[in-house]
């Protein structure tokens, strides 16, 4: 760490001082009673308890846990970041949530409401077989595990930007708050610590997008800046899928991010089962895409503000931030310094909303490992209602022990928003897939269902951690767009050891270059916003072929209730009796009323 950086991160530990401490403990201490009243007060001594909050919960809550748990430090320093160095392109993702409302409501949603089903997964077992869903457990389990580490890493570095204090300090502690109210909690404590928390996210982005466009001037000198800069773009209509962030990579491929994230999520079903009607579970999922909406729309303006901000001081190029997730809470400590305790609620409610995904996330992958692989391990064994709550608990502190321990590794990785999405892509394609092989597609076998799925990780496997290697070794850059250092002060710019102004961008072009070496192959270059559409589409091309090369499904056997409404037309009507039902079948019924006797239609034809 050179000079500058030392005096940077003394200043800013001096800048948070007690008011921002006490502001930030405060948030802590509040979501640690709330596990503890439902912990202890409450008790969730029961599974449907536990993980459904007794299937009584009110839409309002349910909305805003829905809302806030997917609202993680990705989104709140993420995507400002994503913005600041790309432009807001991003924005045209608020399509994808009406594609992705409209294509939840008329398939997915009416099929897991009406089975009221404790597991997600259980319904791949219903359709296909006990194998289908030990493997989309176990997939989604590790898929968890492996966002997570990003979720929890994002607060703390900038925990660390603004107090000094090590990420390895920072993160055991909020991990064990995490992990003591949503184990001890269950789904009651999660939604009303989210709900709480998107309290402290709410007011703190507000506070500091007010104070953002009072120090530029107004919001029409913001879009002017940005549209100098180059940052304003919304139909870049490039067709190509190794074009970075494009209309049709964002607004088409994250079609199919959503519905990893709302459509075909254990933790969303859980939510909407835990309401009491289907209708309130599509009022839940309306009023959740409108917060989406809201908070991209907040995000981005951020985004906009921190360039109009450092449009002529680029503190990446001049060393004062070390990585683009840095931005954020720099900007924060600027704009904030005069305002005692409104750095402390920023970090708050940036933290907030990484417990909040973080709390959801345990408490989803809890009930799915519990529901798909420790009921399987005791099967035959009786267990009480309090000890089956208790092995959930158990689940939860291991699991969240292991993503703690996961966070070092993803220091090393790239830019924020690109990582988490390209690390959801690993498996959350196949799992798209499988369940889009089994809500559309009656003819889809297990065998289809296996292969494609397991052909799906091995591919975006290949292809993820193909781009991740390339990336990590400077073979595959994405540079941003242009930037200065004109605007800096020039004793600041001559005390740097080195030139800042070689280290601004200059790309001036539509959309964002993709810098590879002769030597990375075209596919590693493949936008990351298509990895989970492409996944997807493996799962469905491998497992439709394999499953009509295979045994064929006898379309007499299968249960209406597991496919979409519009799709349940094409099957073939089921009868309750047989059309020539043998004699044997129609025989007096001894009921234990001996007084009385219950004939079929057969016996009361022969007694006529």
């Amino acid at each position: 760490m050179n000079g500058t950086e030392s005096n940077s991160l003394m200043s800013a530990a001096l800048m948070f001082s007690w008011v921002e401490y006490s502001v930030f403990c405060s948030m802590l201490l509040l979501s640690l009673l709330v596990g503890v009243y439902f912990g202890y007060f409450k008790k969730q001594d029961t599974v449907a308890e536990y993980l459904l909050g007794g299937k009584k919960m009110s839409v309002f809550p349910v909305a805003m846990s829905l809302t806030f748990s997917h609202v993680s430090g990705v989104s709140l320093i993420g995507v400002p970041a994503e913005v600041y160095s790309y432009g807001t392109q991003y924005f045209v993702m608020c399509i994808s949530f009406v594609i992705m409302y409209f294509i939840v409501v008329n398939s997915f949603l009416p099929v897991f409401f009406n089975l009221q089903l404790n597991s997600l997964y259980e319904y791949l077992e219903l359709r296909f077989s006990k194998g289908t869903r030990t493997l989309a457990s176990l997939l989604f389990a590790l898929s968890l595990v492996l966002f997570i580490p990003v979720v929890i890493y994002i607060p703390a570095l900038a925990f660390n930007q603004v107090t000094g204090v090590s990420i390895y300090v920072i993160t055991p502690i909020v991990c064990v708050i995490c992990l003591i109210y949503t184990s001890f909690g269950g789904l009651k404590a999660v939604v009303w610590t989210d709900t709480l928390q998107s309290a402290f996210t709410i007011s703190s982005t507000l506070f500091i997008l007010v104070l953002g466009f009072l120090k530029i001037g107004s919001i029409s000198e913001v879009f002017r800046i940005n549209g100098e800069g180059h940052r304003l773009e919304l139909f870049n209509m490039d067709p190509s899928p190794f074009a970075r962030s494009t209309f049709w990579t964002i607004s088409l491929g994250s079609v199919f991010t959503w519905l990893s994230h709302v459509g075909v999520h254990p933790g969303t079903s859980q939510r909407f089962i835990a309401v009491s009607t289907v209708k309130e579970a599509r009022a839940v999922l309306l009023w959740t895409c409108v917060g989406y909406v809201w908070v991209k729309a907040i995000t981005t303006l951020l985004g906009m503000l921190i360039y109009a901000h450092y449009h002529d001081c680029d503190p990446i190029a001049t060393k004062m931030v070390q990585k683009s997730g840095q931005v954020m809470p720099f900007y924060v400590m600027q704009v904030a310094k005069d305002y005692p305790g409104l750095t402390g609620l920023f970090i708050s409610g940036a933290l907030s909303a990484a417990l909040s995904t973080m709390s959801a996330g345990l408490n989803t992958v809890a009930g799915t490992i519990y529901e798909d692989f420790v009921q399987f391990i005791l099967r035959g064994k009786q267990q009480s209602e309090a000890m089956q709550a208790f092995t959930l608990k158990v689940v939860v502190l291991v699991i969240g022990v292991i993503c703690s321990l996961l966070v070092p590794i993803v220091e090393r990785l790239g830019g924020l928003l690109q990582v988490a999405v390209s690390l959801h892509g690993v498996n959350s394609g196949a799992l798209v897939g499988v369940f889009c092989l089994g809500v559309f597609f009656p003819r889809a076998n297990a065998k289809g269902a296996i292969v494609g799925v397991l052909m799906s990780v091995m591919v975006m496997t290949t292809i993820v951690f193909g781009g991740e290697y390339f990336i990590a070794n400077g073979l595959l850059k994405f540079p941003g767009k242009v930037t200065s250092v004109d605007g800096c002060p020039a004793d600041f710019l001559a005390s740097l050891p080195f030139n800042a102004s070689a280290r601004v961008q200059t790309y001036v072009g539509v959309g964002s270059p993709v810098v590879a070496d002769a030597s990375v192959p075209l596919i590693f270059q493949m936008s990351y916003w298509y990895y989970i559409t492409l996944g997807t589409l493996v799962v469905l091309l491998v497992g439709l072929p394999v499953s009509y090369l295979t045994e064929p499904v006898d379309m007499k056997h299968l249960e209406p209730a597991l496919f979409a409404p519009f799709v349940r037309q094409f099957l073939p009507q089921k009868q309750k009796f047989p059309v020539n039902p043998p004699a044997e079948e129609y025989k007096l019924v001894a009921t234990n009323d001996h007084s009385k006797e219950v004939t079929t239609p057969e016996s009361d034809n022969k007694d006529s």
